[in-house]
């Protein structure tokens, strides 16, 4: 197999693992164990030649490590091509390199290619030439926009091509990773098909497996130094925390201001706030601001925002008032240390927020498909209900009941759940995507 990688020609495929972000899987993993805990089923990315996919996602959670895998593996193609896209001066070089490249079936990656302005055009000018007819395209990005809108840009070229979330594990993942004989008995269980009086009767404790996954969340570098070491080393935060203020890098705010709304995403996280609500407690001088920067963590998917949706009309609705949330429990995390200022010792510094309803959110995370999360709320009752999701309403409490207000909207959804903090981890895995079927070895 001829192979190209970041312009130079290659006769082992193992130069794919002179990798720093790989080595430091494998050494937490092994490499059985790498294929076991990648990110992504690497069998996703098995798509016909003739196509064009997107693998789109947060930085540092797995893209490149999981493709790499699958090119590992893949025993179909005559030539394989891997360009990361920052090396690639513009569309017209990034033609001429694959143009002179592209040989038999052929297995193409372009990461991060949103670094390369208007590089859908290169493709749809080789595609127009019938150059990728044999060629499996994947393009990987980290900038959901600028990426999913030149992706559409692409009509008829596609094919049966994929468009592919690489969100972090969840619960459900997690539980079949490291808990399976507790996960064992749930794992057909289909939340719509039970009730309320199911989960009541459910006499089971997740309560140390959903306190880690609240600690790591379902970042796997995460996962693995934790449960190897009980820790999460400060250089593994320092890398995510980079991420974070780097989504912010082309804003002249201050490191001062951006610390304290992040602060103020932590301190509102389980509330409807405003634009003006964030800025309040900060020295940024406009709503407008607090927009911006919140629309680009937004669009680096570090952050999940959260509609209003009327369920008496069963539409979403225009509302100012908006439920913010970090993508993952992890992720909050990094948002804390940077809101609090601290840089060092960070599991020792950290203060505690109650991040249950961060975590739950996140289970509504789906590969493809995604499924609308929204929240409910009455303006004639004013009562709020923390998630809808998928014709089902569900309340979280960690004590107490709901009110009658709150019960009067819960009566209103097709189907409903009040969730008690010992059922949570359960119901947390019941709404959680399975994970995809087990990887082909063959490829």
């Amino acid at each position: 197999m001829r192979i190209y990688y970041n312009l130079k020609t290659y006769n082992n495929i193992n130069i794919l693992f002179d990798d720093p972000a790989i080595k430091n899987e494998l050494d937490l993993w092994g490499k059985e164990g790498l294929l076991k805990y990648s990110s992504i089923p690497i069998s996703i990315f098995e798509t016909s030649f003739g196509t064009i996919s997107l693998l789109y996602g947060p930085r540092q959670v797995g893209k490149t490590s999981s493709l790499k895998l699958f090119l590992s593996q893949m025993k179909d193609s005559e030539t394989l091509i891997y360009t990361d896209c920052s090396v690639i001066l513009d569309k017209k070089d990034l033609y001429q390199h694959l143009s002179s490249s592209l040989q038999g079936k052929t297995t193409l990656v372009l990461d991060e290619v949103q670094s390369i302005t208007d590089w859908h055009l290169a493709l749809r000018t080789l595609y127009s030439e019938g150059k990728l007819q044999t060629v499996r395209v994947w393009c990987t990005g980290s900038e959901a926009r600028y990426l999913l809108e030149s992706g559409e840009r692409l009509p008829g070229r596609k094919g049966e091509g994929k468009n592919i979330f690489l969100r972090p594990w969840n619960f459900r993942e997690f539980m079949d990773f490291f808990y399976p004989d507790l996960a064992l008995p749930y794992r057909d269980v289909n939340y719509h098909h039970f009730n309320q009086s199911w989960l009541q009767e459910q006499n089971i404790s997740w309560e140390k497996a959903w306190n880690e996954y609240l600690t790591t969340g379902g970042i796997p570098q995460v996962v693995g130094f934790y449960k190897q070491r009980q820790n999460i080393p400060d250089y593994v935060w320092n890398v995510y925390r980079d991420w974070l203020l780097g989504t912010w890098s082309k804003v002249r705010t201050p490191e001062r201001s951006l610390s304290a709304l992040c602060r103020r995403i932590m301190e509102t996280m389980n509330s409807r706030v405003d634009y003006e609500v964030l800025r309040k407690g900060t020295d940024i001088q406009s709503a407008n601001t607090v927009k911006t920067l919140m629309d680009m963590q937004e669009d680096h998917f570090s952050l999940r925002v959260l509609p209003k949706m009327d369920i008496h009309r069963k539409t979403f609705v225009p509302s100012k008032q908006k439920k913010m949330y970090p993508l993952d429990p992890f992720v909050a995390r990094v948002f804390s240390s940077l809101g609090f200022q601290i840089r060092r010792t960070f599991e020792e510094s950290l203060p505690s927020f109650n991040l249950d309803e961060c975590a739950f959110v996140a289970q509504t995370l789906r590969y493809a498909d995604d499924m609308e999360t929204s929240y409910l709320y009455s303006q004639t009752s004013k009562a709020e209900i923390d998630v809808y999701v998928d014709e089902c309403a569900f309340e979280l409490k960690s004590h107490g009941r709901p009110s009658q207000k709150q019960m009067e909207l819960l009566k209103a959804c097709p189907q409903y759940f009040i969730v008690q903090k010992d059922k949570l981890p359960l119901t947390a895995y019941l709404v959680a995507e399975k994970r995809w079927e087990s990887d082909r070895r063959d490829l």
